[in-house]
């Protein structure tokens, strides 16, 4: 199998996501790197892409995928690429490469669900593994020839670290995308108690500027407040509730996770691993969670357990090995 991999012309922190699940895939020994290099071409197809959307025609300018690859005493050859939503510089060796194509993708909201599909159909991909469980489910009734798989998102527990629960200074984190509406109700009350409480102050803004201070303020927190892009970017997300993986790092950082917890999630571990929001009390609840903060530290481990054991990036990676060769 060859993984193809491109370098990103500009660092967005959700590469770190890909990143991640690319270095589990690479320990593979069956599995060798694929870098495309020409960036003129990917840019070509990149830009016909943009012009033929604006026609409405969005695939008929871009180049067709040979039909199979599969051909008398050969063996067939598959190629694979972990993609955050639709990374056409990334897609685009399907263009021109013979044989059995598959995908995992992230952030695979409604809005490009039509585009995944022409996509898909022009290319001739195989085999589409998708972070969302919903997903999964609506592109896999919409596209015929091509299976769609729900893989759901990974983490690997030697990336992160955690203090001891003595050692936590950060009481209560809300980092990437903040619940809005949540974090007004909290806020100001948090402050006056003299709480710790670190958020994105500016859209787009990192509470952490490098991996390495995200790594250690995660370890060092107490709360992690969690709540899926469906509540907190609902336009972009649709109805579509899934686990991400901040849910997965939190809990690997020995983090108490306040939020909202997916189905899929609950599914998942078996039981709810997130102490759901109490609408009526925010405030008193994050209180009353803070001061008796050593009584979670049972929940605070199983929770990590099941982590580390069921829900790592090779575990995923097994999984999908499993679908596509036996």
């Amino acid at each position: 199998m060859e993984i193809i991999l491109e370098k990103p012309r500009k660092y967005h922190v959700s590469q770190d996501t890909v990143a991640a699940f690319e270095k589990i895939i690479l320990s593979d020994p069956h599995v060798r790197r694929l870098n495309f290099s020409d960036r003129q071409v990917s840019n070509l197809v990149y830009y016909l892409w943009r012009i033929a959307d604006r026609s409405g025609r969005r695939t008929h300018l871009l180049p067709r995928s040979p039909a199979t690859g599969i051909h008398a005493g050969k063996k067939q050859r598959d190629l694979f690429v972990v993609s955050m939503g639709i990374n056409l510089r990334k897609w685009m060796p399907f263009s021109f490469a013979s044989g059995r194509k598959s995908i995992y993708l992230f952030d695979a909201w409604p809005s490009i669900h039509d585009e995944v599909k022409e996509l898909i159909l022009h290319w001739n991909i195989d085999n589409v593994f998708l972070s969302s469980s919903q997903a999964a489910e609506r592109l896999g009734r919409s596209v015929s020839g091509c299976h769609c798989y729900w893989i759901p998102e990974g983490h690997n527990p030697e990336d992160y670290r955690f203090c001891s629960y003595q050692d936590k200074k950060i009481d209560v984190l809300q980092f990437g995308r903040k619940y809005d509406i949540y974090h007004q109700l909290i806020a100001a009350p948090l402050e006056r108690l003299g709480k710790v409480y670190l958020y994105e102050k500016e859209k787009g803004e990192l509470v952490f500027p490098t991996q390495e201070e995200f790594l250690d303020g995660l370890a060092g927190s107490k709360i992690s407040i969690c709540f899926p892009a469906s509540m907190t970017h609902p336009v972009r997300a649709g109805d579509i509730e899934t686990m991400t993986g901040r849910y997965l790092q939190s809990m690997a950082s020995k983090c108490l996770i306040l939020g909202h917890a997916p189905e899929e999630m609950i599914g998942l571990f078996g039981y709810n691993p997130v102490i759901e929001i109490d609408w009526d009390d925010p405030v008193g609840q994050l209180r009353s969670v803070l001061d008796r903060y050593t009584e979670y530290i049972p929940f605070l481990e199983k929770n990590y357990q099941a982590v580390v054991e069921n829900h790592t990036w090779q575990r995923r990676w097994e999984r999908i090995v499993q679908v596509l060769f036996t």
